[in-house]
């Protein structure tokens, strides 16, 4: 779990016969020069490769450092890094073809895609912004540089989408299962509605169609909506003291860009593992509830707690449906105040017959009150701050 500030970046590893590498986000273009760089090239030396890379969905913190890695890693067939065998990313070529054709565009409509490219990405939280990340913010979309490397995208040319409903194949050893669970074909068409929305709205009059500088206004602009819509939601600030329950304040997340998150349950040899991305709670219990012979909670070896431990995104009857002896909380607390106290007490709080270890890989207001809380059932749990190191899961006997 690498520290990406208020954002995601993942690497799972598991030796076998075959040694297994996938990574999940990539935080700032910062978190992979700096964390994620160093990994890979040590990977490569060893002879390994990627054999997925997962943009969750299009968030600066979540594929800013994404962005970097592949303008570092060229073109897949000579890669200067690392060979990738495998990409998830839903842009906007991914959510089925578009009804219009691009047309004639006026002056004003160029204008106005060149001014949205010139913006590129949303900066990251915090009082000093370094220069890779002002670099990073601006020029290609992921989708483009997917397209200009030749990547294997989405089984193919990322024209399918990943989905719950139909997710692509891959080629993995077959000690590796992976099943999506997020998100739906109709929370991408939300996502490609809105968009479209948007740039009306901006003005646009023309024709939208399959150009790369729709793909780059596509990824750019959800980008704002998701900082916008986080901003939106932030809540206000509880104190170690108060008796509100996750139940009491728990409203669901209404992000669209949120809500498009690939959400993953991958299984490595006889371990499982939960990555939510910043989903929403209500579409993760509706696919839960479809497993087929399906016991809750279901017990992961370890589970990425959706939306940097929101209380937008892990509501009290999600909860109900998972557990793990192994919590991972990806935030700094910058910009949106992540993770939220009720959260965390509400994970602790279930009486339970294993101890609960809760990984932060920032120090922050929350994990720091969480050691001097007592589970409200005397249910066992460890707090691990600045956890930015491998992290072992040993797998639970069932």
């Amino acid at each position: 779990m690498y520290p990406a500030k208020n954002g995601d970046a993942f690497l799972i590893t598991e030796n076998s016969s075959k040694p297994t590498a996938i990574l999940i986000d990539g935080g700032y273009a910062i978190t992979f020069q700096k964390w994620i760089s160093p990994d890979l090239k040590h990977l490569a030396h060893l002879g390994h490769t990627l054999d997925l890379v997962v943009a969750t969905h299009i968030d600066a913190d979540h594929v800013a450092g994404l962005l970097e890695f592949f303008k570092v890693n060229g073109n897949s067939q000579a890669p200067k890094l690392i060979q990738v065998e495998n990409v998830w990313h839903n842009s906007l070529r991914s959510l089925g073809s578009l009804t219009e054709t691009i047309g004639n565009l006026t002056v004003d409509d160029k204008d106005l895609l060149s001014e949205i490219r010139r913006r590129g990405y949303p900066m990251p939280a915090g009082p000093e912004v370094e220069p890779v990340e002002i670099s990073a913010r601006q020029g290609s979309s992921l989708a483009a540089l997917l397209l200009g490397g030749e990547y294997f995208w989405n089984a193919g040319n990322g024209t399918q989408s990943i989905n719950s409903e139909e997710a692509p194949k891959l080629n993995l050893p077959d000690d590796i299962r992976i099943r999506v669970i997020g998100p739906s074909v109709a929370r991408l068409e939300e996502l490609r509605r809105q968009w479209v929305a948007d740039l009306r709205r901006l003005g646009f009059t023309g024709k939208i169609g399959e150009d790369d500088v729709f793909d780059d206004a596509f990824e750019f602009l959800c980008a704002y909506d998701a900082l916008r819509a986080a901003v939106q939601a932030q809540p206000t600030t509880i104190s170690a003291s108060t008796t509100l329950s996750l139940g009491d304040v728990y409203q669901s997340d209404n992000s669209v860009t949120n809500g498009s998150s690939i959400a993953l349950i991958v299984e490595l040899g006889s371990s499982r593992l939960l990555f939510l991305g910043d989903s929403w709670a209500e579409d993760i219990e509706a696919e839960l509830r479809a497993l087929p012979d399906a016991t809750f909670p279901i017990v992961f070896d370890a589970i990425k707690i959706s939306h940097h431990g929101s209380l937008h995104n892990t509501s009290p009857a999600l909860l109900e449906l998972i557990d793990s002896p192994i919590f991972l909380i990806s935030s700094s607390g910058e910009r949106h105040n992540h993770p939220d106290l009720e959260v965390l007490r509400a994970i602790v709080d279930r009486p339970s017959t294993f101890r609960r270890h809760l990984y932060f890989n920032y120090t922050t207001l929350a994990s720091q009150q969480m050691h001097h809380y007592t589970a409200a059932t005397g249910a066992e749990f460890s707090i691990y701050e600045n956890a930015t190191d491998w992290i072992d899961i040993e797998v639970r006997e069932e």
